[in-house]
């Protein structure tokens, strides 16, 4: 008798680590049709109800989606194929292949859109072109390369600072659209206009409406302009 029981034990804990297999390599890989997800952390709660399939990384959670690397206090991943990835607490995020990394206190990342939105203190770099961006709210569309700025906004790309309420970033055209009491300063130079456009590559910038600025020149051009005018102005008339 004692030896089914223990039998009968043996299966149960057999299947029960089957199961607890199963379910965590479910977890651990987990293929939608826009990209593949794995994880890391400290702790890890799971739901895998039909109507509720949630996973809770805490403490050290780490997300790798695709070439995407998000590092956080907390991460959720969520939803239908484990769509969304919210991330909380000291968040990093890192794409070495599409060259840009940021750094947020919240964000949530739609899988299926491929879109990335960031909120708090933000920080996010372009090093692919050398631009470094911050911001109160961003929205990352990856597939299309645009990044949407809202509030408090500063973009600095080499000597090109550019502030406004709002902002659209293409990263494939190197452009950069501002509208919110834009202003772009570039060295001494300082325009302000109701749309400010900056191409980054070619350094060129389009004012439209309410047009204001400033541009210094070097001090050896207008002393020889004053001069040759001064010149004209004193020469005797024939």
């Amino acid at each position: 008798m004692k030896k089914i029981q223990t039998e009968i034990r043996n299966h149960k804990s057999l299947k029960l680590l089957a199961a607890y297999l199963l379910i965590f390599l479910f977890l651990i890989d987990i293929n939608a049709q826009t990209s593949t997800i794995s994880f890391k952390a400290d702790k890890v709660t799971a739901s895998v109800s039909e109507n509720k399939k949630s996973t809770n990384l805490i403490g050290n959670a780490e997300v790798k989606v695709d070439s995407l690397t998000i590092s956080a206090d907390r991460i959720e991943i969520f939803g239908k194929d484990y769509r969304y990835v919210n991330a909380t607490g000291s968040v990093k995020g890192e794409d070495d292949e599409k060259g840009y990394s940021f750094k947020a206190d919240l964000i949530n990342f739609d899988r299926k859109t491929d879109t990335v939105t960031m909120f708090g203190k933000l920080e996010l770099k372009d090093t692919k072109n050398d631009v470094s961006i911050n911001a109160e709210n961003i929205e990352y569309k990856k597939k299309q390369e645009i990044i949407i700025m809202r509030f408090n906004v500063k973009i600095i790309n080499k000597d090109i600072n550019c502030n406004s309420m709002f902002a659209f970033y293409n990263r494939k055209e190197s452009k950069v659209e501002l509208t919110g009491s834009p202003v772009v300063k570039k060295g001494k130079d300082e325009f302000r206009a109701g749309k400010i456009s900056v191409n980054l590559d070619t350094e060129d910038i389009t004012l439209d409406g309410r047009v204001r600025g400033s541009v210094e020149q070097g001090k050896d051009e207008p002393q020889a302009e004053t001069k040759q005018e001064q010149n004209q102005e004193e020469k005797p008339n024939d």
